[in-house]
């Protein structure tokens, strides 16, 4: 083990751009080892999967009063084809990868949904451009600045959450359910293809679900009582049927798998220590965690230290953002920021945050002052200068 003033140095070499090897323009054919990576990420949150908090504004004037992205496009109709295509082509832009390569971003987590990749009989999301937009905002990431692209399907058929984000409110129907698993096993092979065709196949990882949750009861989200022990072997033998189809087509394309907060010791049991297999953890403390900004950095380091799990996988900390429960101030948003950057990346292979930007002023008040958008907006920290002289935090969480 390093000394922890070396530690400390090394975890943070990425954040401050320390890491990247090659000059911009020049694309790496290496692929990488999750075990030895460290991210420095964002998601690019409400582009090819729309939520209402992201743009608000975008939302009230689209949705119809709909919750969810399938209620949105059944409340357009025939226009949802025309609104979303004018959302792929404008919210995510090479404009902004620029914006943040400048703090040294070096990957992109892109949610998608299912029906980017295939189209399912009766669903009301929309299949369009997304695989074209994605490739281009992808390619022009890779090429310009030699990042790594996670593609995320963030929804499966059926539902895999009972949230909009996993195809519905409401839906949870992938479980146990061979028609949705079937459909699902065409989404995630649509992926694979695009990646190993995309010229630049070591520059992607595949995360072919997001936070699977059977527990009916909301408040167990978040908490490893959101998956049940069946819900959680349904979903192991789904991730070896992806590990199986993406190993037949090229087994340096490594496999995310979002643990549906139950932690990567749970599962590494029913998983070979060879695989290329990287465990997904999510981090928020918004709610459920009686967490105020006055002890947000406590919660970020434990979260850190109790991600790695057995250590028998890499983990990678895919979703956090520093909203707390209560009291929320702008003045502790910078050292918020540059304690959980610092634990993720000294404790895992680094972190994405959610997410690169949110419209504001909005109206999702938070507990304290301002908006989400004060928040959650990776991009306005960029602004504001906060992901700059991250070095003076590097003796924290040890």
């Amino acid at each position: 083990m390093l000394p922890p003033l070396l530690t400390s140095l090394a975890a943070l070499s990425t954040l401050l751009g320390q890491s990247v090897a090659l000059p911009p323009g020049t694309a790496s054919t290496k692929s990488i080892d999750w075990r030895n990576f460290k991210a420095n990420g964002v998601n690019l949150g409400g582009w090819l999967v729309q939520e209402s908090f992201i743009d608000t504004a975008w939302w009230n004037a689209n949705s119809g009063g709909a919750t969810d992205e399938w209620g949105l496009c059944a409340n357009l109709g025939s226009r949802c084809g025309p609104v979303l295509e004018k959302r792929y082509a404008s919210w995510i832009t090479c404009a902004d990868i620029d914006k943040l390569a400048s703090a040294n971003i070096n990957v992109l987590r892109i949610p998608t949904t299912y029906a980017a990749w295939i189209r399912l009989p009766g669903s009301q999301l929309y299949s369009g451009n997304q695989q074209k937009y994605l490739r281009d905002i992808a390619t022009y990431a890779i090429k310009k600045y030699n990042m790594h692209i996670i593609v995320d399907i963030h929804s499966l058929p059926g539902g895999v959450n009972g949230q909009g984000i996993g195809e519905a409110d409401g839906h949870y129907g992938w479980f146990h359910n061979q028609t949705a698993l079937t459909y699902s096993y065409k989404a995630v092979d649509a992926v694979i293809n695009f990646v190993q065709t995309s010229g630049f196949p070591s520059h992607f990882t595949i995360a072919p679900i997001n936070e699977p949750v059977d527990n009916h009861d909301f408040s167990a989200f978040g908490s490893p009582f959101a998956l049940s022990d069946s819900g959680a072997a349904w979903l192991t033998n789904f991730t070896h049927g992806v590990l199986d189809r993406v190993g037949k087509v090229n087994k340096q394309i490594p496999v995310m798998l979002q643990d549906g907060f139950k932690g990567e010791k749970y599962f590494s049991q029913f998983f070979d220590k060879k695989e290329n297999l990287v465990f997904d953890i999510h981090s928020y403390y918004f709610a459920g965690r009686g967490v105020s900004s006055a002890n947000v950095t406590a919660f970020e380091c434990t979260d850190a230290k109790d991600a790695a799990g057995d250590g028998r996988f890499p983990i990678f900390v895919g979703e956090w953002s520093i909203e707390a429960q209560y009291n929320n101030t702008f003045s502790a948003r910078q050292k918020l920021l540059a304690y959980g950057l610092t634990a993720f990346s000294k404790h895992t292979s680094g972190s994405a945050y959610w997410t690169a930007k949110v419209a504001g002023p909005n109206d999702n008040k938070v507990d304290g002052q301002g908006t989400r958008s004060d928040y959650w907006s990776y991009e306005k920290f960029i602004d504001l200068g906060f992901t700059k002289n991250l070095k003076v935090y590097a003796g924290y969480c040890n």
